[in-house]
């Protein structure tokens, strides 16, 4: 007998499967709760169990821009990244990465803001930063037109 919420939801199936140009295959699922079985770690493993070894699912990522951010700002410390979802009212974890678009290094010793690359697990927490921007070291932002 399989565990609990081990065996797919009843009807599960996969509509299309597209070949993208880096090489990656791209899986269409019937229903939502076809992909949130999918997201459950032990069902991920289980499913990818019945493919090569190399293979990996890639979870979705949602990029946006975010203008003025002061440069006292450091995109690779956790607790910055987590201090913004907090202030913003995003869920934890939900910043996947964070650069700046252009590195420190070119950046004029008088530039006091720049602009930085958000990558985003959740299309939700995009949606939220894009209506209401974020405050990043007590400066609101907004996204910008990427």
């Amino acid at each position: 007998m399989a565990k609990e919420g081990t065996t797919a939801p009843k009807d599960t199936a996969i509509l299309s499967a597209r070949k993208l140009p880096h090489g990656g295959i791209l899986y269409e699922l019937n229903a939502p709760i076809s992909v949130e079985w999918l997201n459950i770690p032990t069902n991920r493993s289980t499913f990818l169990n019945h493919f090569d070894a190399n293979t990996i699912i890639k979870d979705r990522a949602y990029h946006l821009l975010i203008e003025n951010v002061p440069i006292s700002f450091d995109p690779n410390s956790k607790a910055a990244i987590a201090e913004i979802e907090i202030k913003g009212g995003l869920q934890t974890n939900s910043i996947s990465k964070t650069r700046y678009i252009k590195p420190v290094a070119r950046q004029s010793p008088t530039q006091r803001t720049a602009h930085i690359a958000l990558t985003l697990n959740s299309k939700i927490a995009a949606n939220q930063i894009i209506r209401f921007g974020l405050s990043i070291e007590e400066r609101k932002c907004m996204e910008g037109n990427c």
